[in-house]
């Protein structure tokens, strides 16, 4: 009998040690969700354990360091990075592939389970395009990320909260409308049970965090879209995943998981594959 009240003694002060952790879900959108030219809509990101927030931080403002040891913050957007645009213009090509390169390597290397990814893909039609496929995305993504937290508590006893910080957009208002009725009414999955607060939203500029969502994003466009998986390649294994299944990869189109190829269909269909794409 001692012997259990202990070990329910214990259980009740990890619990209570837990009670004020949280994971931060940083995302952030790629694809227009109005213009035909973009098949895809997809948001995405990392969600990470408070504490693991300033390592992930440290390590990009190193690789700064690394390259332009003497200059003002640099905002780490993966799509002019790639292009060559801006401030990257005058950037050869090599460099900013070893940059990308070492980003991808910051987020596949961090620490485990301090950092989950997450990414909904809405492959656009004639009914689901514009402010729906937001709407749809965020849908998927809140419910994931809470289904993440629910597994942290069930299946290894710690109890975790989650907080949305989304870059700042054009629909940022809605979101917050959609994820409060999220909260209030739950989602067509059921109800969430691990949401702290209203979401925030952030310049991308500001917050290297928000500049790992905003490589998350754009590497899986990159995967559906172009089926380039030169970024997605070197990540694909951090999204929130149990028993060889990517739950923290969703493609939404008609033809998903019947005959679509791609990494999150592939996993549901024969888990711990990925498919061709990769």
């Amino acid at each position: 009998m001692g012997f259990l009240l202990e070990t329910l003694e214990r259980k009740l002060i990890s619990r209570l040690f837990h009670f004020w952790s949280m994971y931060i879900l940083y995302l952030d959108e790629s694809g227009n969700p109005d213009n035909p030219a973009d098949r895809h809509f997809v948001l995405g990101g990392a969600a990470i354990f408070e504490r693991t927030t300033f390592y992930v931080g440290r390590d990009l403002d190193d690789l700064q360091r690394k390259y332009w040891p003497a200059a003002p913050p640099i905002d780490f957007h993966t799509s002019p990075i790639r292009a060559g645009s801006g401030f990257w213009r005058g950037v050869p090509q090599a460099t900013r592939q070893d940059l990308l390169r070492d980003i991808g390597s910051v987020i596949e290397k961090s620490n485990r389970p301090g950092l989950a990814l997450f990414a909904a893909v809405v492959e656009k039609d004639a009914q689901l395009y514009g402010d729906d496929a937001i709407r749809c995305a965020t849908e998927q993504i809140v419910k994931r990320f809470d289904t993440f937290l629910n597994r942290r508590d069930h299946d290894h006893n710690d109890p975790q909260r989650g907080l949305l910080v989304f870059a700042e957009s054009h629909y940022q208002q809605r979101a917050k409308v959609w994820v409060k009725d999220f909260r209030r009414l739950g989602t067509q999955w059921g109800v969430l049970n691990n949401l702290a607060d209203i979401p925030y939203f952030a310049a991308a500029k500001e917050s290297r965090l928000l500049q790992i969502a905003d490589y998350v994003s754009h590497a899986t466009f990159l995967l559906y879209e172009r089926r380039d998986a030169s970024l997605a390649r070197g990540v694909i294994s951090r999204f929130d995943q149990k028993n060889g299944i990517l739950h923290g990869l969703v493609h939404v189109s008609p033809t998903r998981g019947v005959t679509c190829d791609c990494p999150a269909c592939v996993s549901r269909r024969a888990p711990n594959t990925l498919g061709p794409w990769i």
